[in-house]
């Protein structure tokens, strides 16, 4: 069996020069990102921390509540 060749050559080296222009295109890309400062990454981990407090208060005030509410219908059913 032949092996497949085509304009820009086999699948192996196809497959090298599409990595090696994404790794190019990956580069220019990051080269673009605006970065935070370390004072607007503290300042936003403190938010995301808050909200995620928030909500395991939350989640956690609901699984009491259900779970007492829960309880008093079985008593009411036994």
């Amino acid at each position: 069996m032949a092996r497949r060749q085509t304009r820009d050559g086999n699948i192996f080296l196809r497959g090298i020069k599409t990595a090696i222009k994404f790794i190019g295109e990956v580069k220019a890309e990051l080269i673009k990102v605006t970065w935070p400062t370390k004072e607007e990454v503290i300042s936003s981990t403190w938010v995301v921390l808050f909200g995620v407090g928030i909500t395991a208060v939350w989640i956690f005030a609901a699984d009491q509540f259900s779970s007492i509410l829960i309880s008093g219908l079985i008593r009411l059913i036994h």
